[in-house]
């Protein structure tokens, strides 16, 4: 059988292996340098704990209870490997050392002491195991290395809930040339970088006000007109644009502003059409929905946050706070900053909607009326629906359950209400302090 992606993608899968096994051990975290476009750029992962195992018999419980957890969400969810997950996997030893591999329900792996070490890891283990449930159209298992193959070790990992690890391993294939996902809209996005830069050398608050309104509102109307083109060739369900997720991370563990800083990305996610899920250690969230909306995201995030932390900074510093402890008074700006910042992005997007509608009624007596499809009105609920059924069926298949509790703590209104008005002010392009 030709099997022309072997090469590449174990290159991929190398890349991973090196990435988690540079994981900074106190704090999880991997910074990695990737190239997108042309450009090189750093990337913060926060992978899951990856199993070592010291024999090839002790993967057996491992791959057991994988098997199991698939079985648990076929029962639930109906299957989304064709029902390989229903038969067993056996574990054996061979002598060699330079193969780890599977044949017929076997996963074949070299002993420790024979200089197998390398492959007594899970993502190896699941490497195989993939192998096992991976089948093609007429039901035989596929061995090849391809796209089918490269899809079901995803997500196998993804159904394993290691959502981060995930990531990582869609960006080494993507890295090594495999499986690129659709370009995200980079014009779009540097037209908002412009304005940003544009903010950063306002002159009066006047200006930078004007510069926040145009930057949000270009990133609503570039939203709109995705969901407008993503109804409108709905029937070219090759070429169309589907909702994915994207794992953000915000702050280390027990970092006592995380929670005010989930607070901020959900606000700005809201007014971009995305649905989110909260670490359990309130150390980043994942984004679900179209990916332009997930990148202005976390566009706007990166530029607001450095703000609040500012703003926050100087009105403890002053001492206005006084005699509210330090730690409530910071809390309740947040809050204040925040619940502001939500508002104005809301209006923003009401606007550029407005807009939107505007521009496509007829302008005379003889103007035909736009076609139903691609209204915007139409465009949005179809959007909104497919973010919504997308979400629901990914919080699913990743075990996510329970609701985010969010803040809590003492309340200020004086604090409050000076987070409020330094939100008014907020403005984009805090470009120094993020190179910082």
């Amino acid at each position: 059988m030709e099997d022309p992606d072997r090469k590449t993608t174990y290159d991929a899968e190398d890349m991973v292996l090196a990435w988690l096994d540079a994981a900074d051990p106190a704090t999880g975290e991997v910074q990695v340098s990737v190239r997108r476009d042309g450009e090189a750029r750093t990337m913060t992962y926060t992978p899951e704990t990856e199993p070592r195992f010291t024999r090839p018999e002790d993967v057996t419980r491992f791959t057991e209870q994988v098997l199991e957890r698939l079985r648990g969400q076929t029962r639930a969810f109906g299957t989304r490997y064709r029902g390989r997950e229903q038969r067993d996997v056996t574990v054996v030893a061979h002598t060699g050392w330079r193969k780890a591999t599977y044949r017929d329900g076997m996963i074949y792996l070299p002993r420790r002491e024979r200089g197998g070490s390398w492959a007594l890891r899970g993502m190896v283990v699941l490497h195989e195991l993939a192998h096992h449930l991976n089948t093609g159209v007429d039901g035989t298992i596929i061995d090849s290395h391809g796209e089918g193959f490269r899809a079901t070790f995803v997500r196998l990992v993804e159904d394993l809930g290691w959502a981060e690890t995930a990531a990582m391993l869609r960006e080494a294939y993507d890295q090594v040339g495999l499986d690129r996902r659709p370009g995200n809209d980079d014009g779009m996005l540097a037209k908002v970088g412009k304005i940003l830069r544009h903010a950063e050398g306002a002159g009066t608050e006047a200006e930078r006000e004007t510069f926040f309104s145009k930057a949000q509102e270009l990133a609503a109307v570039h939203s709109i007109e995705l969901a407008v083109a993503r109804a409108a060739h709905e029937k070219a369900e090759a070429g169309r644009a589907t909702p994915t997720f994207e794992s953000v991370r915000l702050g280390h563990r027990n970092q006592r502003s995380n929670v005010r800083f989930i607070e901020l990305i959900l606000a700005i996610s809201r007014a971009n059409d995305l649905r989110c899920t909260i670490r359990g250690d309130n150390t980043g969230v994942t984004l679900y929905g179209f990916q332009g909306d997930i990148d202005v995201t976390k566009a706007l995030y990166a530029v607001l946050v450095v703000q609040m932390v500012a703003d926050a900074d100087a009105y403890l510093r002053s001492g206005a706070h006084r005699p509210v402890h330090g730690q409530t008074a910071r809390a309740a700006f947040y809050d204040g900053w925040t619940d502001r910042i939500g508002e104005r992005l809301a209006d923003a997007q009401r606007a550029a909607r407005a807009r939107t509608e505007a521009a496509q009624q007829p302008t005379g007596p003889a103007a035909p009326a736009p076609l139903a499809p691609a209204s915007t009105a139409l465009a949005l609920a179809a959007k909104e629906v497919e973010v919504h059924d997308y979400f629901d069926q990914m919080r699913v298949e990743h075990g996510v359950r329970g609701t985010w509790r969010g803040s809590a703590g003492g309340f200020d209104e004086h604090s409050l209400g000076r987070g409020q008005a330094a939100a008014d002010r907020a403005r984009l392009g805090q470009e120094k302090e993020l190179s910082a």
